[in-house]
């Protein structure tokens, strides 16, 4: 475990080198400023019918699309790729690898490492909504619920970023990666949406898994069988890409 969390330290100083993902960060906090702002003056120049605790009150659960569906995955995809394909493609993964840590551990502690950038991510983004929420006037409203979605969505994302990782194993070049990533992602979005029926079979469609326990109950058979469906998506993206990184070579 201590090589492990060292490893993991070491991948995260990585990407907190990278100024790009506080490039990002910055724009997506501007975002949920703006969209809070956008409904202030869309409501100032209807003549302010509303008060602003209804026009701001759960802005975060508003928000929470943006967050799960563009943001995070875009987030995880750069990551990704930066960790596996850009460190292939300089061949900088020989030195991860001349590190006394196996290959299972390097695997999962490059996971680990853009899971936790992605969580930071998403909590820099909530407090912030959250701000803008309460300083505009919006009051509390919908504070607490959001938190636990954030929470609750936190386990999607990571089998989000275990398949990235498995994708990552299996072409060459970090541009081809990120294309790759991107499309089928995109792919599996554009399936959920347009083929319902297909929907609640791909772990993309479990992205905003909040709305399976906060809100709508449904029966425990049927949430049991929406646990396992996505765990075993997880078990197979971390096996099939634990396996494809041990046999590559630098």
């Amino acid at each position: 475990m201590a090589q492990f969390m060292a490893n993991w330290k070491n991948e995260l100083f990585k990407l907190r080198r990278r100024k790009k993902y506080f490039v990002f960060l910055i724009l997506g906090s501007l975002i949920c400023v703006a969209s809070a702002l956008r409904l202030v003056i869309a409501n100032y120049i209807t003549g302010g019918a509303l008060s602003p605790e209804t026009v701001l009150g759960g802005l975060t659960n508003a928000n929470l699309p943006f967050f799960l569906l563009v943001f995070l995955p875009l987030m995880a995809i750069m990551a990704a790729c930066d960790l596996f394909a850009g460190e292939r493609a300089d061949h900088t993964i020989r030195f991860s690898l001349m590190r006394p840590v196996g290959k299972g551990k390097l695997f999962f502690s490059k996971a680990a490492a853009v899971f936790t950038l992605c969580a930071f991510d998403l909590a820099v983004l909530y407090l912030v909504t959250t701000l803008t929420q309460v300083i505009l006037g919006g009051g509390t409203r919908g504070v607490a619920p959001s938190f636990l979605a954030c929470l609750l969505d936190l386990i999607p994302l990571a089998v989000l970023i275990l398949f990235f990782c498995l994708v990552n194993q299996l072409v060459k070049g970090s541009s081809l990666t990120v294309l790759l990533c991107v499309v089928l992602y995109v792919g599996f979005i554009a399936v959920g949406t347009y083929l319902p029926a297909f929907g609640g079979l791909l772990f993309t469609g479990y992205l905003r898994w909040h709305n399976l326990w906060i809100g709508v109950t449904l029966p425990f058979l049927s949430m049991l069988s929406r646990i396992g469906l996505l765990a075993g998506y997880g078990l197979v993206f971390a096996c099939g890409g634990y396996l494809l990184f041990d046999r590559k070579e630098a």
